[in-house]
């Protein structure tokens, strides 16, 4: 299997998965929220499709044929829009729809950080250890994002461990800015 396919496919299971997540609570299936799923599961498979069509060449004669025709501008549509912004902006909305707890938001933004992270590594062609330069900031969000997720499960918290979460929180954003900050050498 080629690098190429395996991205491919990672970043499918990716994107199948935090479609399923952010769909699965939706229960009752109000029209907006069909919609929705309906538009991420578009943007899904357009943003493989994408993929999948990087380095393809088809047509560009004067005298293609229909179906050729068709497929070029297929693929230009492909090419052209933001398809995996289109997913995560969906995934999003249904992830406001539906009221499934603090925890299953932050699962989704862990899985949509892999998932952006994996369609990044697929479209450009490198490796992951050529994220290794990131990890400390990479670290540091998550943490942000546990501490969020923490937050946002407590809103009752008060008194000493409230404060001790409070003050947790600032002090991770503050690690957090200086790491994202960037470094200037002279």
């Amino acid at each position: 299997m080629t690098g190429r396919l395996r991205d491919t496919l990672v970043a499918g299971l990716l994107a199948a998965l935090i479609i399923a997540w952010a769909a699965i609570p939706a229960s009752g299936g109000r029209a907006g929220t069909r919609i929705t799923i309906v538009i991420a599961i578009i943007a899904g498979v357009a943003s493989l499709g994408r993929l999948a069509t990087a380095e393809t060449q088809i047509g560009g004669h004067a005298f293609d044929t229909l179906p050729v025709r068709a497929a070029v501008q297929a693929i230009t549509l492909t090419r052209m829009l933001p398809w995996s912004e289109v997913l995560i902006l969906a995934v999003l909305v249904l992830e406001a729809l539906h009221h499934a707890g603090a925890w299953h938001a932050g699962v989704l933004g862990v899985a949509v950080l892999a998932y952006l992270f994996a369609m990044h590594l697929a479209e450009s062609g490198t490796r992951p250890r050529a994220l290794a330069g990131q990890l400390p900031v990479l670290a540091a969000g998550l943490g942000l994002l546990v501490l969020a997720v923490a937050a946002a499960a407590l809103p009752q918290l008060t008194g000493r461990p409230g404060e001790l979460l409070r003050v947790l929180a600032v002090a991770a954003a503050v690690v957090a800015a200086g790491l994202a900050l960037p470094v200037i050498r002279r």
